[in-house]
């Protein structure tokens, strides 16, 4: 039996999901105050960090990964995280970072494009 090679590879790419289009569910995690059980901005994981080496320092914010959602659906800043989740000093790998409401880089603070008239 010849089965030709487009259909082989058709299968092949659908058998791994390929045109799906239903996302995969990888969970999130977020930078949270821990005695408050509320998401914060990154950088309050990241100043934490650089001063857990000091004596005697309790450190008080810390990554939490939440495995049964998508990133999007991860709480914004200031909202309670829900339960289930598992906590590190560390941001967990190969997990996306969720939506903070904090939006970095772009077209700059003005948000117009300039085009320069070449010679």
């Amino acid at each position: 039996m010849h089965v030709p090679l487009v259909s082989t590879l058709a299968a092949a790419a659908l058998a791994a999901g390929c045109g799906s289009s239903a996302p995969v569910q990888q969970g999130w995690q977020t930078c949270v105050d821990r005695g408050a059980g509320t998401a914060v901005a990154q950088q309050y994981c990241d100043d934490d960090a650089a001063r857990r080496s000091a004596p005697g320092y309790m450190p008080h914010y810390f990554w939490y990964y939440y495995p049964r959602s998508y990133y999007w659906d991860a709480p914004m800043i200031g909202s309670r995280v829900p339960e289930g989740g598992s906590y590190s000093q560390r941001p967990f790998s190969s997990t996306p970072m969720a939506r903070t409401g904090v939006v970095r880089g772009g077209f700059g603070s003005t948000a117009a494009g300039h085009t320069s008239a070449g010679s």
